[in-house]
């Protein structure tokens, strides 16, 4: 009997910590109904994502800088956005420095309906950005031509990558000008598009000279002016810019020695970026109907 006594007693014990832990465990892993969204660039939250007819829809959206360099001139605006929702302004001219947030919050006023409503609404922004990139260049006579040069390239973490291409070494003439003729590869690695390419600088050293052109859209004439990305959809595509490269660059110099000499080329690329935030599903219900 004193054994059959103890038994309960261990049995009632382990049963009274299993029901602890299960209410324990089970007022903790409840989901959220308006549970935060979004990735390292942005968090979003909605709150309700269920509102009554003539009620607000909370939208906050807080924009994080993940890059190396201001985010400036930012904009952001809903779309696909029903006209009978109002409170849908836009915020405009925002500088975001490198690891700072910028809270952007809506509350939207959901029209009288007696219908039931679903919308699926996104924010739209675009920012104008600056990548700075480099690339070193070996000036090399030809008595060294064999020779192993170390050189190297790079650029500032955005939504663009800069490299060049056949513009890592000259090798010198006898006599006269020696230059090569090579291009930047440009692409689009982040999730939105570029809207616009506004300005592409290079800034090479005080003994090389150097040229840029662009490609025109649809054929082989080059220009020095760099193509409006509105009359050029290969500008606006999302996978890369002008199939990722845009450019000619020639690189000229005078420069004549028995040894070789390696030359950096700094440069600057300023364009519009955008890209899309989904809010994800919104009902709105009639008053005094089951949603």
């Amino acid at each position: 009997m004193k054994g059959g006594k103890k038994m309960r007693k261990e049995w009632i014990f382990i049963l009274a910590v299993l029901f602890a832990l299960t209410f324990t465990f089970g007022c903790t892993s409840g989901g959220k109904k308006n549970a935060t969204t979004g990735g390292e660039a942005y968090t979003l939250n909605v709150n309700p994502r269920t509102v009554i007819s003539g009620g607000i829809i909370n939208i906050d959206l807080r924009l994080n800088n993940i890059f190396d360099n201001d985010m400036k001139e930012l904009n952001a605006n809903i779309k696909d956005l029903p006209s009978t929702f109002t409170g849908a302004d836009e915020f405009s001219d925002i500088t975001i420095v490198k690891g700072q947030s910028y809270p952007v919050i809506w509350n939207i006023n959901a029209p009288e309906t007696d219908l039931k409503q679903n919308i699926n609404p996104k924010v739209h922004i675009c920012f104008n950005y600056t990548t700075n990139f480099y690339f070193d260049t070996a000036i090399v006579p030809k008595t060294l031509a064999t020779e192993n040069v170390q050189l190297q390239n790079g650029y500032s973490n955005g939504p663009l990558s800069v490299s060049q291409m056949g513009l890592d070494k000259i090798f010198l003439k006898e006599t006269g000008t020696s230059y090569i003729s090579g291009s930047l590869d440009i692409k689009n690695t982040w999730q939105g598009k570029i809207e616009s390419i506004n300005n592409i600088t290079l800034m090479p050293p005080s003994n090389l000279n150097e040229g840029v052109k662009y490609a025109t859209c649809g054929s082989d004439v080059t220009t020095t002016i760099v193509p409006d990305a509105g009359k050029c959809k290969i500008l606006s595509n999302k996978l890369a810019i002008g199939d990722g490269i845009i450019g000619t660059v020639k690189l000229n110099t005078a420069y004549a020695d028995d040894s070789i000499k390696v030359e950096r080329t700094n440069g600057i690329i300023d364009y519009t970026y955008c890209y899309d935030v989904n809010v994800g599903d919104v009902t709105v219900c009639p008053i005094g109907q089951r949603c």
